[in-house]
Parts: C-alpha cells; structure tokens; sequence
C-alpha cells in the first residue's frame, strides 16, 4: 500500500477504535442506570408490561444484533466502484468506515432496548443480559487493519 493509503488507514482506524470504545463505554453506562433504579426501592416499577410484551422487546434487540453485520458488509462491499483506483480505495475505506459506525449504533440499539425493558418492567436482567450480549457483539466486530488489507487486496485496489 501507498504511504497515503496507510495513513489513510491508520486515521480512520483511530477515529473507528475512539467512536466504538464509547459505544461500549456507553453500554455499561446502561448497566450501571439499571443497576441504579432498581436498587432504589421500587424506583423503576414501571407500567408493569405482560412478559410477552417484553419478550417481543428482547426479539426486536436480537434482530438488531443480527442485523448489524448485516448492514456493516453491505456498507463496505456497496461502496467499491469506479475505473479510477484512488476514488475506489477512498470509497472502499469510508465504506468500511460506514459499515463499522451503522454496526456499531445497532448493537448500541440493543442495549438501549434492555435499558427501556427494565425501565418499563422494573427488572434489570434485561439489560444486563442484553448489555452482556451486545458487548460480545461488539468485540466481535471490532475494526481491525486486516479487515481493510483484505478489503483492499479483494478488490484489487493494492498499491505497488
């Protein structure tokens, strides 16, 4: 790869780690409101939501969760276009850049629907279980550099 290609690179590596580190920071904010309301003596006793209601929330979190790898391939491959290799590097990596930042605010989604679960029920397992499973989520699609070589390299868009 070009030296400005590689710089390219590192800087949105940087500004994707800083933006995905506060989502996560943000999920465990959501576990310790949780935490907070529900220790305080029926604090949070909600409306009181049948359980099937609140298990229609937790499905509607799941289908963010499955949804947001989803969207993050279809934003990095639907980008890649053009006769000219530097327009398609540049569109390769704002598409990779897209494709992690939508991801990430989905599965930051799902936790905010266990937080207004709790809110709604007055029980905190939603979005402890919720946060614990978005976190993974997370983690598990973390930028990484060989994400983007093999981005690069698929589509033939290397530099000599």
């Amino acid at each position: 790869m070009a030296e400005p290609d590689r710089d390219r690179v590192a800087e949105a590596l940087r500004f994707l780690n800083v933006v995905c580190l506060g989502m996560v920071f943000s999920v465990f904010v959501y576990a310790v409101v949780a935490w907070f309301l529900s220790s305080q003596d029926g604090a949070i006793a909600g409306p009181q939501l049948p359980d099937a209601i609140a298990w229609v929330g937790a499905l509607v979190a799941i289908a963010l969760l499955v949804a947001a790898p989803i969207v993050q391939r279809r934003a990095r491959e639907g980008t890649v276009q053009g006769p000219d290799p530097e327009e398609r590097r540049i569109a390769a990596l704002e598409g990779y850049r897209l494709g992690t930042l939508l991801a990430f605010l989905l599965r930051d989604g799902a936790a905010i629907v266990g937080l207004m679960l709790t809110i709604m029920t007055g029980e905190p397992l939603w979005t402890y279980a919720l946060a614990a499973v978005t976190v993974v989520a997370m983690f598990w699609g973390w930028p990484r550099r060989e994400d983007l070589d093999s981005l690069f390299a698929r589509e033939g868009m290397l530099a000599t």
